[in-house]
């Protein structure tokens, strides 16, 4: 009886020794699980690759780019890494809403008209009615403007984040002969980039050629288009004064040429809420930065064009040629109007005042 008791007592202080180093295990185990929480997320890195393309050394993207990595990175304390395929490597210019909406990319510069099939608040501005001068335009588009978050909610809806827009000025025509007048496209083959431009093509009588941007230079120079519609920037950095002697400054008459940045919204919502805060800080910061930029630098592009040689015109509003430019896209204007819901459109027009 007494060995039973014995060994019975030496049996139940077995199990409870047992027991308790089986707890003790397991606390400690919860514990070094909680405590390496923290590591695991310090050790957790996230690439984003963003994607540009045209010339760059633009300024929506030079102006952008490395800033905006610089600050992620830093902000991020090196959990966020910024890959940067430049110069259309990953992504050109217009598979930009496929590639960003299919994840190809994360993050991209785009043109807002590319969008405009897609999100009728992008489209919007993708008008010969919405022209907000430089001075004005971060009030007008800027982040926490109404009409910003207008746009981010419509892109919202289509698997896109909103990260900034651009202004890169009202577009510019360069060509091989002059188009001073809306008679002179009567016939000509001019390269177009988006709905809009292929739209003013068409109103003034030409016929639009949807081209690359890299295939700009060779196209004006064997004169397969007689002319092309783009930003200065551009120009400028594809050099193609080399190949063509004339530029048409449209001053707004021909809408503007917005372009901004885009992020893949599940990229974007994956990220914890400190990180997502970390990208969208540095996207309006180095927008604005970029948005400055190029304003500064568009008088002096200008200017660069007249040294290459280049025969500049500008379209000054109360000119004979800016009203004869403005009356032959009155109907384009009426149809792009009509095209939109009237409360979109009088918003446009109202913030623009």
């Amino acid at each position: 009886m007494n060995v039973r008791k014995q060994l019975g007592q030496v049996e139940v202080c077995v199990d409870v020794g047992l027991s308790s180093r089986r707890s003790a295990l397991a606390m400690l185990g919860a514990a070094g699980v909680v405590a390496a929480m923290p590591v695991a997320r310090a050790q957790a890195k996230v690439t984003l690759r963003l994607s540009t393309w045209g010339a760059s050394k633009a300024p929506q993207v030079s102006a952008f780019v490395g800033p905006f990595q610089s600050m992620v990175e830093k902000a991020s304390n090196g959990a966020i890494t910024i890959q940067n395929f430049p110069d259309g490597a990953l992504v050109n210019e217009r598979a930009v809403p496929s590639a960003i909406q299919s994840d190809v990319v994360d993050i991209s510069l785009t043109t807002m008209g590319s969008w405009a099939s897609i999100t009728p608040e992008a489209g919007v501005l993708n008008t010969v009615f919405f022209k907000p001068t430089a001075d004005n335009f971060e009030k007008v588009v800027g982040p926490g403007t109404a009409l910003f978050n207008l746009l981010d909610a419509g892109m919202s809806k289509h698997g896109v984040k909103m990260l900034c827009v651009l202004y890169n000025g009202p577009v510019v025509l360069v060509s091989r002969q002059p188009f001073i007048t809306p008679q002179l496209f009567q016939g000509k083959t001019v390269r177009v980039f988006d709905k809009l431009t292929a739209s003013i093509v068409q109103t003034l009588g030409g016929a639009p050629s949807t081209i690359e941007v890299a295939d700009v230079y060779p196209a004006l120079e064997r004169g397969t288009v007689a002319g092309a519609i783009g930003g200065l920037e551009g120009a400028i950095g594809l050099k193609e004064y080399e190949v063509a002697k004339n530029v048409l400054a449209t001053n707004g008459v021909f809408g503007l040429l917005i372009t901004g940045y885009v992020m893949n919204a599940a990229k974007y919502n994956a990220l914890p809420p400190d990180l997502q805060k970390v990208v969208i800080d540095a996207a309006y910061k180095a927008g604005a930065q970029a948005n400055a930029a190029m304003v500064a630098a568009y008088a002096g592009e200008l200017d660069e064009m007249r040294k290459h040689g280049m025969t500049v015109t500008v379209l000054e509003p109360g000119s004979a040629a800016y009203q004869a430019f403005t009356q032959a896209l009155a109907p384009l204007a009426k149809t792009q109007e009509a095209a939109f819901d009237p409360q979109l459109v009088a918003q446009v027009i109202a913030v623009q005042k």
